[in-house]
């Protein structure tokens, strides 16, 4: 069966919304990237399946604050998340999400005024997206496709027996975490 780039719906905090990015920003993205034979090969069909699997995958991590919308279907937009790069540490009171205005509570405690400016309710943040177009082309390129048998290795080490498979990666590819680690529970560096 055949799908068509109308099949992605990006609604922002719909009800039947199934995807983060766009076929053309997903096209945008591998324009402006090396390395992107598989999304050059892929015919259109394909491409839409890879994002909606993308999505898929990146929906079910334990991401940092709170669904925006009871309604919502998928895991963005989100309240209380506080933008990486901390860009109004110390700002008003204006620059807060509606999570720090209700007294959000995660991870720690209530997060309040000077933490620094959060996503707003009602965005997907290009990280996100850019994150889905990264695991998409990953997918093309075969990512996640089922380990043969001869990759399996096994070691022994002081009575430890550890078998792994070389030709697989547990969880994603690093250029997925390296984009949205930050906006994942448990993924953040917390100093003493």
């Amino acid at each position: 069966m055949s799908l068509e780039a109308s099949t992605l719906v990006t609604t922002v905090g719909g009800a039947s919304s199934n995807s983060y990015a766009t076929l053309a920003e997903f096209n945008t993205y591998c324009e402006q990237r090396l390395n992107v034979d598989a999304f050059d090969d892929a015919q259109a069909d394909d491409k839409i399946r890879a994002l909606l699997m993308a999505t898929r995958r990146l929906d079910r991590e334990n991401w940092l604050g709170a669904r925006a919308s009871s309604t919502q279907i998928l895991a963005w937009p989100r309240a209380g998340v506080i933008k990486p790069d901390g860009s109004t540490v110390g700002g008003s009171i204006d620059n807060l999400g509606a999570g720090a205005l209700f007294g959000y509570r995660g991870g720690y405690g209530i997060y309040a005024t000077g933490y620094g400016e959060q996503y707003s309710s009602t965005e997907i943040p290009q990280l996100v997206k850019d994150a889905q177009c990264e695991l998409a082309l990953a997918y093309l390129a075969g990512y996640g496709a089922s380990v043969s048998s001869d990759s399996i290795s096994e070691f022994s080490i002081d009575g430890i027996r550890v078998k792994s498979s070389g030709g697989g990666t547990a969880g994603w590819p690093d250029a997925v975490d390296e984009l949205i680690g930050g906006l994942i529970r448990g993924n953040r560096i917390m100093r003493a």
